[in-house]
């Protein structure tokens, strides 16, 4: 009972000391250094209640319930090993390779300690329980304890380097963290030796009343300070901004050259985000004031809720982002957005163009509707594209023509040569046989039915690859993907019908030759229709064979 009674001693005196890091300062700023402590104090803080619970439990002898619990004690034990050595590596900007070593010794404890009970459930190395209840501890109990203190030791040593060079405050906060290292480095030496007797939470205890004393609680005072003085400045300097804000801003000249291009113009104050906004008046080519705020940011991120297309609405909250804003303006003359607003409950495409003052102190957004000229500019890009589709396509198949054959090589010969891309495709060359005597026989018309006839065949067998026609009745299919695959079984099943329409005597025959791209003798994709190209006219010649 004794070991769980000094364990809520600890933690009540844990608490005392921390309260303020713990609850009280919920609202408040912390250093990056104190949001390391404050990890630190929980992590101590689940050390106790664990060492707590450990002393009664085992008192009970319940061995699942005193095995799940040292579970969590050794959990909670590594876990303030590492929230402590990150806040030393963040307190004394150990940035060098140094810092990269703690850190990651910190990480590697805390891994090692998860992996190790893992193990332990199921072949104890770290602990046990006898069959009367007693703790029994293993040699990898030793071993961890022994990675923390040499951590401890190493990090102390470099603090208490880092004292020396340093000096007043700093220094004497140097030191406090490497003596807490030490000390707690003793500590775990003694829990080493006296495993049922609570001297880590000693260790831990006096190590954090040595780092809040000394160092975190100094360097809160003095920032707390420092942020009463930067806010009085800033409150004075608000109130000087008030009191001078001018009053008769005109706009004659802004009016001249603005009025006729944009709807609305918005001068914002970067002091203080005030702004006042202004709507154009064609008639007069004068600027009229409309609207006015206290902050330009937080109203047009309200209004993008309202009146933005919610598609556009994220793109939009970024740009207006204050200090996204401000930072493209200083890098650049103006920054442009595009975006939809909601008129009538209708879509108008929206052109927004922000420019800052060469004093800096103000900058000017402009809102121009530019629906009809975006709309244009939609339609011509159909129309072009259209007019591409048009000049890569064969109007008597229906499928794409020799250009879109020669465009598709370069494409994959491109990526050949970079070593990317189409690493497995092939070609199915075919031909129309007798076509010739069609056109001599029975004239081009009916000449121009039997290709599209055959070409109609080869797209249903070839569902899902593109079909160029490269000649008159020559064809390429480019074989990639599930068709690629599947090539053998769909080039098969082209012959069957082919077969078919032979014996048949009703119907197009072809001559079919098929390639598979091999990258250790394909230097190029004309390789592969070469291939292609000589199989299908040794299939011809088959073809000519079985028809005599």
């Amino acid at each position: 009972m004794y070991y769980a009674s000094f364990g809520i001693l600890s933690m009540i005196l844990g608490f005392i000391i921390n309260h303020e890091y713990l609850w009280k300062r919920k609202n408040k700023t912390y250093t990056p250094a104190g949001k390391r402590y404050r990890a630190f104090l929980f992590a101590a803080m689940l050390y106790y209640v664990s060492d707590i619970l450990w002393g009664y439990l085992y008192s009970t002898r319940i061995v699942p319930l005193v095995y799940a619990d040292t579970v969590l004690y050794f959990l909670s034990m590594v876990l303030s090993v590492l929230m402590w050595t990150r806040f030393v590596v963040k307190y004394i900007n150990a940035t060098g390779l140094f810092g990269e070593i703690l850190a990651f010794e910190g990480w590697a404890i805390f891994a090692f300690e998860i992996l190790c009970l893992i193990v332990n459930f199921f072949n104890p190395i770290i602990f046990e329980f006898a069959w009367d209840g007693e703790y029994m501890p293993h040699y990898i109990r030793y071993i961890t304890l022994a990675i923390q203190v040499a951590l401890f030791l190493m990090a102390s040593v470099y603090t208490i380097f880092c004292a020396a060079k340093s000096e007043g405050k700093l220094r004497i906060q140097n030191i406090t963290i490497g003596v807490s290292g030490i000390v707690m480095s003793v500590f775990i030496v003694l829990q080493t030796l006296y495993p049922l007797l609570p001297f880590y939470a000693i260790g831990l205890c006096i190590g954090n009343c040595l780092i809040h004393v000394f160092v975190e609680e100094v360097v809160r005072i003095d920032r707390a300070i420092e942020m009463r003085e930067l806010q009085k400045k800033a409150d004075e300097e608000r109130r000087e901004i008030i009191k001078v804000k001018k009053k008769n801003i005109t706009f004659n000249r802004i009016a001249e050259s603005l009025a006729a291009n944009y709807d609305i113009i918005y001068y914002v104050d970067t002091r203080d985000d005030s702004y006042i906004g202004y709507n154009s008046d064609y008639m007069r080519g004068q600027l009229e004031e409309q609207l006015s705020g206290d902050n330009f940011f937080e109203d047009a991120i309200r209004d993008t809720a309202r009146i933005i297309v919610p598609e556009d609405q994220e793109r939009l909250l970024t740009f207006l982002d204050r200090d996204y804003l401000l930072t493209a303006l200083d890098v650049r003359k103006q920054f442009v957005a595009d975006y939809r607003m909601l008129v009538d409950d209708k879509p108008q495409y929206t052109r927004l163009i922000a420019r800052k003052s060469c004093s800096g102190e103000h900058f000017i957004i402009a809102v121009e509707n530019v629906d009809a000229e975006v709309r244009q500019e939609k339609e011509q890009e159909k129309a072009l594209k259209s007019e591409k589709q048009l000049a890569r396509h064969d109007e008597l198949t229906g499928t794409k023509n020799k250009t879109a054959y020669i465009e598709l090589e370069q494409s994959v010969q491109d990526n050949l040569d970079k070593g990317v891309g189409h690493q497995s495709f092939g070609l199915v060359v075919w031909d129309i046989n007798d076509l010739k005597m069609v056109n001599d026989n029975e004239g081009h018309q009916a000449g121009d039915d039997l290709i599209r006839c055959a070409a109609k065949m080869i797209c249903d067998v070839f569902a899902h690859s593109p079909v160029f026609r490269i000649g008159g009745d020559e064809f390429v299919v480019f074989l990639s993907g599930d068709d690629f695959n599947a090539r053998e079984e769909l080039v098969g099943r082209l012959r069957v019908g082919v077969f078919q329409h032979m014996v048949q005597k009703n119907g197009p025959v072809v001559a079919v030759g098929v390639a598979a791209y091999k990258q250790e003798r394909d230097r190029r994709m004309s390789d592969v229709f070469e291939r292609a190209d000589k199989r299908m006219y040794m299939d011809k010649q088959e073809l000519k064979k079985q028809s005599l």
